[in-house]
């Protein structure tokens, strides 16, 4: 097999060049298979996808060959597939390879093809309930506000530990390969990579995605067209007050959703993430000082009973006489930080308790609830047990004589920050040590 990394390589394909910035155009009857790879990765892990679409019957067939992911110390799943995930239209193989043939050095409003109308019909077409504020989409969504957005949003970004690949193989035949790559961690990923030049071209993106068909791949909604309109979404909810846009689908796009969740939440805020908003919420029985960081997706009404079924659990927990929470309740300066994450469980797993703790390692992680907690001179995380003990898994304290917090066992103020950290306690409901030990990961 051989890399096709420059012209020389390519008079065997039947390929049309038009001028410099031309890659050739690849025939379809030319093309043997496409492979597909996609990884996404940071401190807490990752996934990674391989894709290999064919042409069968006539037909482009995708197939879902590998998945792996390793989410922080444990191995979610590694298996080897071979499932039929999509047919793709013959239109969209097509249009990509026309793309390639062609570089785009550059990145406009024409690359994705967007125009304020279009832009406000879709807003408008997706109401649930009858409008009866709408903000001036007119004045917020003009062409000059969606270029300016592109241009902002569609650069080089650097993310610490933060690693976004995807990767196009197209095998002839002939068994030559061209390679389109891109790592870019900016909406729709733009540009990729071709023969060591730059290409602006939403057709490779509509390829890699009508690929994955109906499969949660990695990349998947970075490299949509979702993603470029959250990015100009947010660049208005930005530059005007009150989020006008974020606010307008808030209100209208998730009538029965919003209603649930008013029903059992205090809002305090909320943050657009295309149907993904990040809230602060309390219930009307946690403490004052407590709440829950979400990030939730207002579309999907299941994601919301489970938001508010965890809730319930950490108030029934609440209403034990566990000393932890009524310890943190009582500090006037104090306050606790709960979480829950769209697409994730909201309970941590245990399987990290193995080799110090095995007998809490098989306890049912449904059935617990973890928080951090915090003061100025005091900050720490916690699960709380069914049979209400308690595990401190991690601390931080700096008191100013140098001792611990008054809620940690005696410690010599000496001992360094590392060693106290890392170092874990498990508690009863009332405080006794139960265990400790250092190192629990």
């Amino acid at each position: 097999m051989r890399i096709i990394s420059g012209l020389l390589f390519i008079p065997i394909l039947n390929f049309c060049f038009m001028n410099a910035n031309s890659q050739g155009r690849l025939v379809p009857a030319e093309i043997k298979e496409i492979k597909v790879h996609n990884t996404v990765w940071g401190l807490g892990g990752g996934t990674t996808a391989d894709i290999k679409v064919i042409p069968e019957g006539g037909k482009w067939q995708s197939y879902l060959v590998k998945r792996e992911s390793d989410v922080r110390i444990r191995k979610v799943y590694d298996s080897t597939l071979n499932k039929l995930i999509a047919i793709i239209d013959p239109g969209i193989v097509n249009n990509m390879l026309n793309g390639i043939a062609l570089v785009k050095p550059a990145v406009s409003s024409a690359t994705y093809g967007l125009t304020p109308q279009k832009l406000i019909t879709e807003l408008k077409k997706d109401t649930k309930v009858p409008v009866m504020q709408p903000p001036p989409f007119e004045q917020l969504i003009t062409q000059k506000v969606i270029d300016d957005a592109i241009a902002k949003t569609v650069v080089e970004m650097n993310v610490m530990d933060d690693y976004e690949y995807c990767e196009v193989n197209i095998i002839t035949r002939h068994n030559d390969t061209l390679k389109l790559s891109t790592q870019k961690l900016c909406p729709t990923k733009l540009p990729w990579t071709i023969n060591k030049k730059s290409t602006y071209d939403m057709s490779i993106n509509n390829f890699v995605v009508a690929a994955m068909g109906a499969e949660d791949i990695p990349n998947k909604r970075p490299l949509s067209m979702v993603s470029i309109k959250e990015a100009i979404y947010n660049y208005i909810d930005g530059q005007n007050e009150g989020a006008p846009i974020g606010t307008f689908k808030w209100n209208y796009y998730y009538p029965e959703n919003l209603k649930l969740l008013n029903e059992h939440f205090t809002i305090k805020e909320r943050f657009l993430y295309d149907n993904v908003y990040d809230c602060t919420l309390r219930t009307s029985t946690m403490p004052a000082n407590a709440t829950i960081y979400c990030r939730i997706n207002m579309a999907d009404n299941k994601d919301i009973k489970t938001l508010v079924d965890y809730a319930a659990l950490i108030d029934n927990y609440f209403k034990t006489n566990n000393f932890v929470l009524q310890y943190y309740t009582n500090r006037p300066k104090a306050y606790f930080s709960f979480s829950y994450y769209t697409g994730q469980s909201n309970h941590s797993s245990l399987r990290f308790l193995e080799h110090k703790l095995p007998q809490l390692a098989k306890v049912d992680s449904t059935k617990t609830i973890s928080f951090y907690a915090g003061e100025p001179d005091d900050a720490s995380s916690w699960i709380i047990f069914p049979n209400n003990n308690i595990l401190l898994t991690y601390h931080s304290f700096t008191l100013p004589n140098g001792t611990p917090g008054p809620i940690f066992p005696p410690m010599a103020p000496n001992t360094s920050w590392s060693t106290r950290s890392r170092y874990y306690y498990l508690f009863n409901s009332s405080g006794k040590v139960l265990s400790e030990g250092n190192g629990l990961y």
